[in-house]
């Protein structure tokens, strides 16, 4: 049977008489999935059937879970109850409740063309209602008789013609109509009403009954249609009580959403009362058209009601009909007197309904749902009964009170919580956010966004005020932008409930928005209506039917008080609004913190001495007691509620870890005699062994001595300075006597704490606070693998918490364990008996194997856990959204209140066992993962037995319903990519380093390189082409010597970030390997041209692409100038090999390959087969010593640290990442080699200073510098490395040998500006090394020799010349500089910084941190010059220990480099740093830190370091 069909015809029958089509239809149209439908209709389930269907049926047999069993068995039962009547599509019961009124509930139906339908209720019998309204299409009940003699019968006429005849035309068919109607009822002393503009029979696509309406031309005319009553009945008399009893007519607007136009629908009420009609039979003669177009009457005959239609008492019928009258006004006098009697009204639970809609059926308000309200203007004697919305979890408002700011709802809000002030149009996203930016941008999950709907009267840069209409036409699209991207873009289906709250006149606007919600929610589920007046409601209802069936709209609305609402409200609300909360004070008391103050400092998670006070826990069950307990001991991370319930004694005594004790001492040796104002201690941990529990702890049992505060992730270091610094003074009159806040980062990178660690201490110095004084305390928390190894390193500030427990602590662990089994079953706290066993391996694989040996591995359940497993065993902090985990599991949206727990419930028991549910509050999003990482390991293990890990990851990275899911979807992309491209890195705690990421290895060993590839293939399509994926890609292929197809990716990479150094360098780096390979693989010692040919054109193409990497526009810039070290490295090797060809192999070969190299000069066994590679080759010397310049260069600018994000990404060799000067002075040397005609050794050449001057006399000026190279003088960075040289005396000589290159004093003015610069700096370095060496030339001669920097015209030095001139001629005293050389040291600091800024427009701020050389010391002369060197080994400790002490400013107070330095002198001016030189000259001081700088004008002292970037401050303090 044609489903259409039987989907009309189900509807048409009993349910009795339902075949298997008619069941699948009314199956479908009910909501009940198509796989369970096909499976009833091959039971053959008709009719008769369904109502015998058991649960026990359903579930075993038909496999339904356990939701949409309660759905169909509700449905089936409302079958019953409604009887199924043909022709009536809805299966609610029609019930008349009042006099006059037959409401019938809205339904959905179809008409022939498939468009849906409802029915829907008629206007309230002979009352005016203003705000009633039809709804077009919408369909009105069946016509009917006159079976009650109160309830009134209907009649529909269409008018679908009539209406547009002229007005005489028109009076006369509707007197006709009504007339006839009319004496019909007051004969048969029934009342009724007669509908005009209401399908009275079945037509094209119309259905009997549907709403059409009419336009009106002029209401007159149906006015004017009562005044043939006079010529129409029989007799004043008659004429008289027709009058009395037909009123006049109503005309109800018909709501269209498709047209403008207004149609009405024209009622008529007939009310034959008793006193009118009594002993009395009506005759009428209804008005008609002759031929003639002249009004004639007919025969004034009576008419009766006969069923639903209108028909003339037949003379033969008459004296029975007139013998049956008496009868009628009996029954007529009874019905009247009955309804004097107010009968008891029906009234509904309104509490009950309202906690209901509020939670979603649950018993209490907790914040597992947000809330949304929708509010017009609330009067001020009503603000004072809005606590329940203070307390809700609010999301948003929409707001249509302009004036809610400054004397409404919004200005009272305010007062104890903070929000942020929005209109419309904030939610357009016009700059294109990515999703997670744009909640970010509008911090719509750390305050409650305030959208001014229409204008806001005391802000006048915002939209004005307007009327309905003019809201509609310029106002309608943003809102309904804003809706769409609420519920379809930030907050997850069925996670919020949208409250309309109607406290005042209920206008269109309003309406809208309900519209709005109700398109984009699919329904009505999730929305609920409180209004405060039935006026309120009923305009509202009439309004909204257009989208929402009216009696939809009765299901979801609530009247009552708003005083009322607010102590209902607040009866099931968890917890209680606090205005303040408490913090320790210095003085050993508390202070007050307010609400809306703490929203301010928003980066924070505050814990406060009376932290989760404001829970109710009379209104908490034991149950959910239970819960939230077993919750953590499940896996779950603690909550600050479980501590609050422990020391409640409401669930038992949280174990603390030795860990905490060993943290605790630290804190407690630190507190009393604090070594600098910003303390750190470190916890490292197994991922799943307490760590963070063990943090936690430590802030709770220390709320009450300092204040603690939790960092959140992805907040800005600046915004999380000055909110510690808030904290730390709240309320504290004396700066230098606060309490110490204590300060929690869980798992932040190195970068970031070093980053917070030095502003922190930069607020303290600029506020003048004692150094002494312990300000900060960070408590930093971290995963680990090796938690033990890194304990070792620092031992005074680190704590390991690992999976393995102590002697003391497996007895408390035993306890514990049998306490929990007590009230659970073991497999429901598995991680903690897995804890109590230490993570026994033989147990957890135990475990899991009864697990999975219960586990229908073919279900999408099982499915979705393979999923979590592989994502949890790779990443990091990795889950899956609850959102992501319905979309593929299939759960669609019911309309059972039920589907809350349809996720839940569609597991199987043994996934239950090990999912949890992640409730953070800081997420919207709820999530799932594995109970434990150990647990997803061992399960990922055996799952990978049946389907490998390979084919696990294909399934995930294909999942088109996963990968375009919308909710948390940039999260659930990181991950994927984190899979993919994230390495183990032994720096932050993983075990092994790996060269990619360990899943693709594990993948490449098991499975070989090409299921490796097609993966990275198919996650670079997953990911939207990141090219970052393509560039791993890449590497993976050359590694595995795929060169041809590592060409392919890496020049997809470049396509898609043509100016990001990474893709970039990675194309130079795929050309390197190859070289390298086909170099290692050549199988002959001394290569001939020819052989040499495509291993030259594969070393040029990647120095050609090094190249272009390093000319390349920094847009997109990640790091410094990477591919000079991949030029350098295949130059090297090119130059290796080409002194491997034959033709220069022999014993003249290399004076030859230089001859070649450096002149014009072509061997001709090279000319031919090298004949394109000429002009390179001979630009290769050149080119080396330009990338080797530019390396040094960066190298003396920048600190050469490593972020983790860069590893992940960065290409080069080990030694060029974490040793770059090693590297250097390493290559520089390697290049020289090759150009050195010379024989004799370094150790030669530096033995006898006879033989160095002869030496250096036989060289010419290119052998020179050749030499200088590989002595460690061809460039700045080189010569400063030797300051590390564990054999100074070695260094020095070294120098020595250097300078003696340089030969007499008459050659060095013919240096050029590089040669000179480089020679002034070996003399500084050898100063620093040997300062007694007879080398040395003094400070002045020095001077001398740099003036030849000073740039005249257009020629500007180098840096590195600019820099020796701030070096010289910075003075020993203020006063002692002429006014000559102030100019050129001022001139030289300030084109330093110009040169500075230019450069780091093109680095990010992290990477532009510079390196300090050199610092002002006492002495005079050349020794003023002090390396950094000479400090660094008065610093002792571990090399955690020092760089604490270079961070935290502590080295500046160590006595030694105190009495080695000189402090300077200088003042501050609107924020800028200032010292004077040489009479009236200053230069700008940079500090090391700009929030170092005191506030207004102060005389300051500061040590003076030398950078490449100028002068800079460091441990500035101000004069008293």
């Amino acid at each position: 049977m044609d489903s259409g069909c039987s989907e009309m015809e189900w509807r048409e029958l009993s349910y009795n008489r339902w075949t298997e089509s008619h069941v699948s239809s009314w199956l479908r149209f009910i909501g009940i999935e198509e796989t369970y439908i096909k499976k009833l209709k091959k039971k053959k389930v008709t009719g008769a059937v369904l109502k015998t269907l058991q649960r026990e049926f359903l579930s075993n047999t038909v496999g339904m879970n356990t939701v949409q069993i309660e759905h169909l068995l509700k449905k089936s039962d409302e079958l019953t109850d409604s009887g199924q009547e043909p022709n009536l599509s809805s299966q609610e019961p029609c019930a008349a409740t009042e006099q006059g009124n037959i409401p019938t509930e809205c339904s959905d139906s179809l008409t022939s063309s498939g468009e849906a339908l409802s029915y829907c209720e008629y206007r309230k019998f002979d009352q005016i209602e203003k705000d009633c309204r039809y709804v077009k299409h919408n369909l009105l009940p069946p016509e009917t008789g006159s079976d009650n003699m109160l309830v009134p019968c209907h009649e529909y006429k269409s008018l679908e013609n009539a209406h547009k005849q002229d007005s005489k035309i028109l009076k006369v068919k509707v007197a006709s109509e009504v007339l006839r109607f009319a004496c019909a009822c007051m004969n048969m002393r029934a009342n009724g009403t007669i509908h005009f503009g209401i399908m009275d029979k079945i037509k094209g696509t119309h259905k009997h009954g549907e709403i059409i309406g009419i336009p009106l031309k002029n209401q007159e005319d149906f006015v004017d249609a009562l005044d043939y009553i006079e010529s129409c009945f029989k007799g004043s008399n008659q004429q008289s009580d027709a009058r009395r009893c037909i009123r006049n007519p109503k005309f109800i607007e018909v709501l269209d959403k498709e047209t403008t136009e207004r149609t009405w629908v024209i009622e008529y009420d007939i009310v034959p009362k008793a006193s009118i009609v009594k002993g009395k039979i009506y005759s009428v003669g209804v008005p008609k058209f002759n031929e003639k177009d002249k009004v004639k009457y007919e025969e004034k005959i009576p008419y009766c009601r006969a069923g639903a239609n209108t028909k003339r008492v037949t003379d033969d019928d008459q004296v029975e009909f007139i013998q049956g009258l008496r009868e009628k006004d009996q029954q007529r006098e009874e019905a009247e007197a009955s309804s004097i009697e107010t009968p008891q009204d029906f009234r509904e639970d309104q509490k009950r309904k309202l906690c209901i809609l509020l939670t979603c059926g649950n018993a209490r308000m907790d914040n597992s749902l947000r809330y949304i309200v929708v509010t017009n203007k609330i009067q001020p004697e009503r603000l004072d009964s809005i606590d329940f919305l203070v307390n809700m979890n609010l999301f948003c408002v929409f707001d249509f009170d302009p004036d809610s700011k400054t004397s409404g709802l919004c200005g009272t809000y305010k007062k104890p919580k903070a929000v942020n002030l929005h209109f419309l149009k904030d939610y357009a996203n016009d700059n294109r956010l990515e999703n997670s930016d744009f909640i970010k941008f509008m911090q719509l999950f750390e305050k409650t966004s305030w959208i001014f709907c229409n204008g806001r009267s005391d802000f006048p840069g915002g939209e004005q005020t307007c009327d309905e209409t003019t809201w509609i036409r310029t106002r309608k699209k943003k809102l309904k932008k804003a809706v769409s991207v609420i519920c379809n873009d930030i907050l997850p289906r069925r996670s919020f409930v949208v409250l309309f709250l109607l406290s005042s006149d209920v206008e269109q606007p309003l309406v809208e928005t309900f519209h709005e919600f109700y398109a984009e929610m699919n329904g009505h589920d999730f929305l609920a209506v409180l209004s405060e007046s039935k006026e309120n409601a009923k305009k509202f209802s009439s309004l909204a039917q257009v989208s929402c069936p009216t009696s939809t709209l009765k299901d979801i609305s609530v009247e009552m008080p708003l005083s009322h609402v607010d102590a209902t409200v607040q009866s099931i609300q968890l917890s209680k609004n606090q205005p303040t909360r408490t913090l320790p004070v210095f003085s050993g008391g508390l202070c007050f913190l307010k609400s809306v103050e703490e929203a301010t400092l928003d980066s924070l998670e505050i814990i406060s001495v009376d932290q989760c006070n404001e829970t109710k826990l009379e209104n908490m069950t034991k149950e959910e007691i239970q819960q939230t307990d077993i919750y953590f001991y499940r896996g779950g991370k603690i909550d600050w509620l479980n501590f609050w319930l422990a020391d409640k004694r409401k669930c038992g005594d949280i174990i603390k870890r030795d860990a905490y004790k060993e943290a605790s001492t630290i804190l407690d040796n630190i507190v009393p005699k604090p070594k600098r104002p910003v303390e750190s201690v470190r916890i490292y941990h197994h991922p799943g062994s307490g760590g963070s529990t063990v943090a936690r702890q430590i802030l709770w049992d220390r709320r009450n001595k300092v204040r603690c505060a939790v960092v959140k992730h992805g907040k800005e270091i600046t915004t999380v300075c000055e909110h510690a610094v808030k904290l730390r003074e709240h309320d504290e009159n004396d700066k230098n006597n606060c309490l110490p806040v204590l300060l929690l980062l869980e798992d932040h990178n190195a970068d970031y704490i070093d980053e917070l660690r030095g502003q922190l201490g930069n607020v303290i110095a600029t506020k003048k606070i004692n150094p002494s004084v312990l300000c900060f305390i960070l408590l930093i928390c971290n995963r680990s693998n090796d938690p033990e190894r890194l304990c070792r390193a620092s031992p005074s500030q680190i704590v390991a918490v690992t999976h393995k427990l102590s002697d003391a602590e497996k007895p408390l662990f035993s306890e514990k364990l049998e306490q929990l089994k007590l009230d659970n079953k073991t497999d429901f706290i598995i991680t903690f008996v897995l804890m109590s066993d230490e993570f026994e391996s033989s147990y957890i694989e135990d475990f899991v194997r009864n697990l999975l040996d219960k586990t229908d591995h073919s279900t999408l359940i099982t499915r979705l856990i393979r999923f979590v497993a592989l994502l949890n065993s790779y990443v990091d902090d990795s889950y899956i959204s609850v959102s992501h985990c319905e979309a593929s599991l299939g759960i669609r949206v019911f309309v059972d209140s039920a589907r809350h727990h349809a996720f839940v419930e569609d597991l199987t028991e043994e996934a239950k066992l090990i999912l949890i549910h992640l409730r953070q509050s800081s997420t919207h999003i709820q999530s799932i993962k594995i109970i434990h990482p150990r647990v997803a390991k061992e399960l990922l293990c055996q799952l990978s037995a049946k389907v490998p890990q390979s084919d696990i990851a294909m399934d995930l990275i294909t999942d088109k319903v996963l990968l375009n899911h919308r909710f948390d979807q940039d999260t659930f992309l990181k991950f994927i990519k984190d899979l993919f491209i994230r390495r183990n890195k032994k720096s932050r705690g993983d075990l092994p380093d790996t060269a990619f990421s360990p899943f693709i290895e594990h993948v490449a060993k098991e499975c070989g390189v090409q299921k490796a590839v097609d993966l990275m293939k198919a996650a670079f399509e997953a990911l939207r082409k990141d090219a970052y994926v393509a560039q791993q890609l890449a590497r993976l292929l050359y590694t595995n010597l795929r060169f041809e197809e590592a060409l392919q990716w890496a020049e997809e990479a470049k396509s898609i970030l043509p100016h990001d150094t990474f893709v970039l360098d990675t194309l130079g780096q795929v050309y390197k390997k190859w070289f390298y390979h086909l170099f290692d693989n050549l199988g002959q010692e001394e290569p001939s041209p020819e052989m040499g040919t495509e291993i030259i054109s594969i070393a040029l193409k990647g120095i050609r692409a090094f190249r272009a990497s390093e000319k390349t526009p920094k847009k997109e810039n990640v790091t410094l100038n990477n591919s000079y070290y991949g030029e350098v490295d295949v130059g090297c090797r090119l130059l290796k090999f080409l002194s491997e060809v034959d033709v220069f192999s022999n014993n003249t070969g290399k004076s030859e390959l230089m001859r070649y190299l450096l002149t014009e000069y072509i061997p001709a066994e090279v000319h031919t087969p090298w004949q394109n590679f000429h002009q390179q080759l001979k630009g290769l010397q050149r080119n080396l010593s330009h990338a080797l310049e530019c390396i040094s260069e960066d190298l003396s600018y920048f600190q050469t640290d490593v972020s983790e994000e860069d590893e992940e990404l960065d290409s080069r060799d080990a030694e060029q990442l974490y040793n770059p000067r090693k590297w250097l002075t390493r290559k520089s040397a390697a290049y020289a080699g090759f150009f050195c005609i010379s024989e004799e050794s370094d150790e030669a050449v530096e033995g006898n200073s006879d033989d160095l001057v002869s030496t250096a006399e036989k060289l010419s000026a290119f052998q020179k510098q050749m030499r200088i190279h590989s002595l460690g003088g061809g460039n700045v960075t080189s010569i400063l490395s030797l300051h590390y040289d564990k054999k100074p005396q070695n260094a020095g000589h070294k120098l020595e040998t250097i300078i003696n290159m340089y030969q007499e004093n008459r050659t060095w003015k013919n240096l050029d500006q590089a040669e000179l610069t480089k020679f002034i700096f070996c003399q500084i370095a050898l100063n620093c090394i040997l300062p007694g060496s007879s080398k040395l030339l003094s400070l002045q001669e020095l001077q001398d020799l740099s003036k030849r920097f000073i740039a005249r015209g257009r020629n500007v030095s180098s840096a590195s010349a600019l820099f020796v001139l701030s070096l010289l001629f910075w003075p020993e005293t203020s006063n002692e500089l002429s006014s000559d050389n102030a100019k050129i040291l001022s001139s030289a600091i300030d084109e330093l910084q110009r040169l500075w800024e230019t450069k780091i427009q093109r680095i990010t701020p992290r990477k532009s941190r510079t390196t300090t050389h050199f610092y002002l010391a006492k002495p005079r002369g050349l020794n003023k010059i002090v390396h950094k060197s000479a400090i660094e080994k008065h610093i002792k400790g571990t090399l955690s220990d020092r760089q604490l002490k270079w961070r935290g400013g502590e080295v500046w107070k160590t006595k030694e480099v105190m009495q080695l330095l000189k402090r300077v002198e200088g003042w501050t001016e609107n924020g800028k740093l200032f010292v004077k030189v040489g009479g009236d000259h200053r230069i700008r001081v940079f500090p090391q830190y700009t929030a170092s700088l005191p506030n207004g004008n102060e005389n300051v002292t500061f040590f003076l370091g030398f950078s490449f970037d100028g002068a800079g401050a460091f441990d500035i303090q101000v004069t008293e």
